[in-house]
C-alpha cells in the first residue's frame, strides 16, 4: 500500500484532534475581562419564536417606511410581512413567475430555488416605497408599492443571466444608487460551502446607477462577499467577507473614495450587517471559523479530499462542532471594529439558533433571522 494511503487514518485522527482543540480555543476568543456586554439567550421566555407560513429561512429583516413589518424573504421565493396585531404573516411579493407561485409556495427544496427564486438581502427605498431584493438566482430585483411580483432591474447584463449569486443590498438614499454583492460567479447559493472550502475569490461588490440604468463593478476578487450596510452619514459601506472572517470598509465619499480597507478580523464566519440605532453595527454569525475551513484553503490536498464528500455531510459536521460550548450568534461592533456586545445562546435556544444570518435592532428588540430556521426570533433588549 502506498505510504500516502497508510497515512490517511493518522491524518484523520490528527485532524479530528486539531478541530476539537480549535473549537475550544474559539470559545475563549471573547475575553471575559473585557468591556464586552454579553447578552445570554437561554431556553426560557426571553426570546419569541415567530413561525413562518410553511416556508423557512428568513435571511434578511427589514421594516417599511411607516414602521410596518418586519418583512423577510423565505425559501420558496416569497417576501413575507408580519402583521403583529393579527399575529399572522401576509404575502408581500414573490420572485417567481405568477404561474409558478402556487407550486412554489411552501417549498424548502434548494433544488427548486432557481425556479422559485431565493430572496436574500432586502432594502426599502424610503422615498419611493420600493423594495429592492437581492435574489440568489434571479439577480437584483425591485417591487413597487402596488406590485406583488418583483421585476429584474437588469434582465440582461453583459449578455448573460442577471447575476449568479446576488446576496447583500444597500441603498444610497441621497442618490438612489443601489449597492449589492455577488457572492460568487462560479458557484450558486446551494453550493455555498464549496465557495469556502475551495477558496473561491470570484465575488464582487457592484453599484447600480439608477439614473443611467447601468451596473459598475467596484471591487472584484472577493472571498464570499456577503452582507452590506451603509454608514449613517453615507460616506462608506461595510461589507462582510465570509470566507476570511473580515469586515471591510469601502469608501464612497471623502478623499478615500474607492479605497477598500479592513475594519476587523473575526473568529467567526460573518453573514449580514445592519447598523444599530445605538451606534455601531450588528453582524450576524453563521458559524465559528474552524480549522477545517482554514486548512482547506491552505492545503490543496485536504481541500480536494473534503470536496469529494457530499456537502450536506460537511455541513452536518460543521453544525455539530458549532454546538460545543457557548455559541455566539451576533456581535455589535463600533465603527472601528471593537466588539461592544455579543449575543450568545445556550440550552434549548442553542438548538433553535444553529446559525444566524442577520440581526435587526428595532424599538428595543433584536429581530433574529436565520437562513436555516423555520421561524424569526424576537429578543427584547
Amino acid at each position: 500500500m502506498p505510504a500516502c494511503l497508510r497515512s490517511l487514518p493518522m491524518r484523520a485522527e490528527m485532524l479530528a484532534l486539531a478541530v476539537t482543540v480549535a473549537a475550544a480555543v474559539v470559545l475563549l476568543s471573547l475575553d471575559s475581562g473585557s468591556d464586552v456586554r454579553m447578552l445570554e439567550i437561554g431556553g426560557g421566555g426571553d426570546v419569541e419564536l415567530v413561525p413562518l407560513d410553511g416556508a423557512a429561512g428568513p435571511e434578511s429583516v427589514v421594516f417599511g417606511r411607516g414602521g410596518e413589518g418586519p418583512y423577510t424573504g423565505v425559501s420558496d421565493g416569497r417576501v413575507m410581512m408580519w402583521r403583529p396585531a393579527e399575529r399572522r404573516w401576509a404575502e408581500h411579493s414573490s420572485s417567481s413567475a405568477p404561474e409558478l407561485l402556487d407550486s412554489c409556495r411552501g417549498s424548502q427544496d434548494p433544488g427548486r430555488e432557481h425556479e422559485c427564486g431565493r430572496p436574500l438581502g432586502l432594502k426599502f427605498n424610503n422615498e419611493t416605497g420600493e423594495l429592492y431584493v437581492a435574489d440568489a438566482y434571479h439577480g437584483l430585483r425591485v417591487v413597487g408599492p402596488l406590485d406583488s411580483v418583483s421585476r429584474p432591474l437588469l434582465p440582461n447584463w453583459q449578455g448573460s443571466s442577471p447575476f449568479s449569486f446576488a446576496n447583500g443590498v444597500e441603498i444610497d438614499h441621497e442618490t438612489g444608487d443601489v449597492y449589492f454583492t455577488e457572492t460568487s460567479t462560479r458557484f450558486q447559493r446551494r453550493e455555498f460551502l464549496n465557495i469556502v472550502i475551495s477558496g473561491d475569490k470570484t465575488g464582487r461588490l457592484l453599484k447600480y446607477d439608477k439614473k443611467n440604468n447601468q451596473v459598475e463593478v467596484l471591487v472584484d476578487g472577493l472571498a464570499f462577499p456577503n452582507g452590506l450596510a451603509m454608514s449613517t452619514d453615507g460616506t462608506y459601506l461595510l461589507l462582510a467577507e465570509t470566507t476570511t472572517g473580515k469586515i471591510l470598509r469601502y469608501w464612497i465619499k471623502t478623499p478615500k473614495a474607492s479605497a477598500l480597507e479592513e475594519v476587523v478580523q473575526l473568529s467567526w464566519f460573518p453573514d449580514n450587517i445592519k447598523m444599530s440605532p445605538r451606534g455601531g453595527f450588528w453582524v450576524g454569525i453563521h458559524a465559528k471559523r474552524g480549522k477545517i475551513a482554514e486548512w482547506s484553503i491552505s492545503y490543496p490536498w485536504l481541500r480536494r479530499l473534503i470536496l469529494k464528500f457530499p456537502m450536506h455531510h460537511v455541513q452536518r459536521a460543521s453544525s455539530l462542532l458549532n454546538q460545543l460550548g457557548r455559541q455566539v450568534i451576533a456581535l455589535r461592533l463600533s465603527e472601528d471594529g471593537k466588539v461592544i456586545e455579543a449575543v450568545s445562546v445556550h440550552g434549548a435556544a442553542q438548538k433553535a439558533f444553529k446559525s444566524v444570518s442577520e440581526v435587526e435592532e428595532r424599538n428595543g428588540s433584536l429581530w433574529i433571522g436565520s437562513v436555516m430556521s423555520p421561524f424569526l426570533g424576537a429578543y427584547r433588549l
